[in-house]
């Protein structure tokens, strides 16, 4: 189709052909993604399993907690309209907590298979895309969804990230808004892959085509989402931080943050660990990476909202983990070295979290500036 945006077309150095079309692709290469995804499950329970875990749910682990015990009631903003996780673990026929860390599980393992499918729709090679997809499933942001048991969801969130990029890639404008719109209910950062999917699919800075191609797809998920924050009843304060005052609530996070600068930078850096090193270099070669910096942005400015940048920036995985790969496919040296130093993060981390009591002792122990409803 003229000027489509594919990922092939981002290959100029080799002439192995277009990245076929997500639904009509080989079987193979979902066949790959699923022993991906099975060697991933088990490396992260045995990691979950090493680190003694946070069992009683306390802070945001304790609103969603009570969300799913009670999803009808009034919940504290703005974790009252993330209701699909709350909601499936509330009508699943398990206890919560096992619920909770079932879903947890199975979306980061699915994370390394669809992190694996989005790489190889830019072809890179096998080994350093599978190694790369189960590292980012074992890093520490997602192992700390697991350590609390699976009550938060940023690992769904994050697989509806990766979903909405291989649709975008792909082009797919109608399982691209299938996605934006289940995810809307999962968190309201899937609504970030909307100005990202603009970004990709235009063809300069004002595309008409693209345009209307991106609003027609992400329609029913802005109805959805604003359906859903009016019907939805929340409980508002003015302690919860960055939601006061449109201006004073970002100066108050900014203020927040520069009390704690060596906490925040550590989350952000063992959010892709090598991968930022190598990222940056992507940008002059691959437009998938330069378009992605949309995405980044738009975490960035949610960044403004709340201190968990770690977390926040963690949603531009998709970008960050194809900018590198990119980068190190053609350098073997440096691919490998790049792996051992991710899994040496990751089983780092890991030990590092045991060796100080465990996740109960270390993830968030200071109480919470707002209610917990």
């Amino acid at each position: 189709m003229p000027g489509e945006v594919s990922a092939a077309a981002d290959r100029p150095r080799d002439g192995r052909g277009r990245a076929r079309a997500w639904i009509d692709g080989p079987r193979a290469l979902w066949a790959e993604a699923g022993i991906v995804t099975a060697i991933a499950l088990p490396l992260l329970l045995l990691l979950d399993a090493y680190v003694r875990d946070s069992p009683t749910p306390r802070n945001d682990e304790l609103i969603y907690e009570l969300m799913a015990q009670a999803p009808s009631d009034p919940h504290t903003f703005p974790f009252a309209h993330r209701v699909a996780v709350p909601t499936l673990v509330h009508l699943l026929p398990f206890g919560h907590g096992f619920s909770f860390s079932l879903l947890a599980w199975l979306s980061t393992a699915a994370i390394a298979g669809l992190a694996y499918v989005l790489m190889r729709r830019f072809e890179i090679a096998k080994p350093l895309a599978a190694a790369l997809a189960i590292c980012l499933a074992l890093s520490p942001t997602l192992l700390v969804a697991s350590l609390r048991e699976g009550r938060n969801v940023d690992p769904e969130s994050v697989l509806v990230m990766f979903a909405g990029a291989i649709a975008i890639v792909d082009r797919r404008p109608v399982v691209f808004g299938a996605i934006v719109l289940v995810g809307c209910f999962v968190r309201e950062a899937a609504l970030f892959l909307v100005p990202f999917a603009y970004a990709v699919w235009a063809e300069r800075w004002w595309d008409p085509r693209a345009a209307r191609q991106t609003l027609l797809a992400a329609a029913p998920a802005a109805v959805a989402y604003a359906t859903l924050r009016l019907s939805v009843p929340a409980v508002h304060s003015d302690k919860v931080l960055g939601y006061d005052s449109l201006l004073g609530g970002r100066l108050d996070v900014l203020d927040k943050a520069a009390d704690q600068p060596w906490r925040i930078l550590r989350r952000l850096a063992t959010a892709f660990g090598p991968l930022w090193i190598a990222a940056p270099f992507a940008l002059r070669d691959l437009r998938f990476a330069r378009r992605g910096l949309v995405l980044i942005a738009a975490c960035c400015v949610s960044m403004l909202f709340a201190l968990d940048w770690g977390r926040i920036v963690f949603l531009a995985a998709p970008v960050v983990v194809v900018a590198a790969a990119w980068v190190l496919d053609t350098r073997p040296r440096l691919a490998l070295a790049a792996v051992v130093a991710f899994v040496a993060m990751d089983v780092g981390y890991a030990i590092y979290m045991e060796d100080f009591g465990g996740a109960d002792n270390l993830i968030d122990p200071a109480p919470t500036r707002y209610p917990i409803v």
